[in-house]
């Protein structure tokens, strides 16, 4: 066993800055925990004058302006369902216009931080759509477009290829 000299006190924004997997320039402005819910809710932000590449071209670039607030489903922590917040900066590309930056968390669109999905395709390798659901508790459709995204992903890294030899039976 570690003796108490082993153990090092970190803060909950450190812990959960560490869970969810935030590094510079982002980081945790806020945690509030709903026991009644069991749910936690991870505020997520940049500080002022952080310039962010455009997803297009890499060329990095001031800050424009931020979306609404969105959410984004995490693993969830001590049994809570957690959520990622964040408002996402859009930058002003000369050539490609406003658009918004990539998240590192997350794929574009999706409602899902990129490790609650690989946590999920894990279950989905295991069991049905509709048991994994139940494990990811997240409906049926939910599921179903976790395992389509990743479809999806694995299919565009994959070499088109075809058999050498058809087997063609008479019946």
């Amino acid at each position: 066993m570690f003796g108490r000299d082993h153990v090092e006190m970190i803060d909950i924004t450190e812990l959960y800055r560490y869970l969810v997997g935030i590094e510079a320039p982002w980081e945790v402005t806020g945690i509030e925990l709903s026991e009644h819910e069991g749910r936690v809710d991870v505020s997520v932000g940049h500080p002022s004058r952080t310039r962010f590449p455009c997803p297009e071209c890499g060329t990095e670039l001031s800050v424009y302006d931020h979306t609404e607030d969105r959410a984004w489903r995490h693993l969830d922590s001590c049994g809570c369902l957690t959520y990622l917040h964040a408002r996402t900066p859009r930058v002003t590309c000369p050539e490609h216009g406003t658009i918004p930056v990539r998240l590192p968390w997350a794929e574009p669109l999706s409602r899902f931080t990129t490790r609650f999905e690989s946590w999920a395709v894990d279950q989905l390798s295991e069991c049905s759509v509709t048991g994994a659901g139940r494990l990811l508790r997240t409906s049926w459709d939910e599921t179903w477009g976790l395992m389509a995204r990743a479809v999806a992903r694995g299919q565009a890294v994959k070499e088109p290829s075809a058999p050498r030899h058809v087997g063609v039976d008479q019946t």
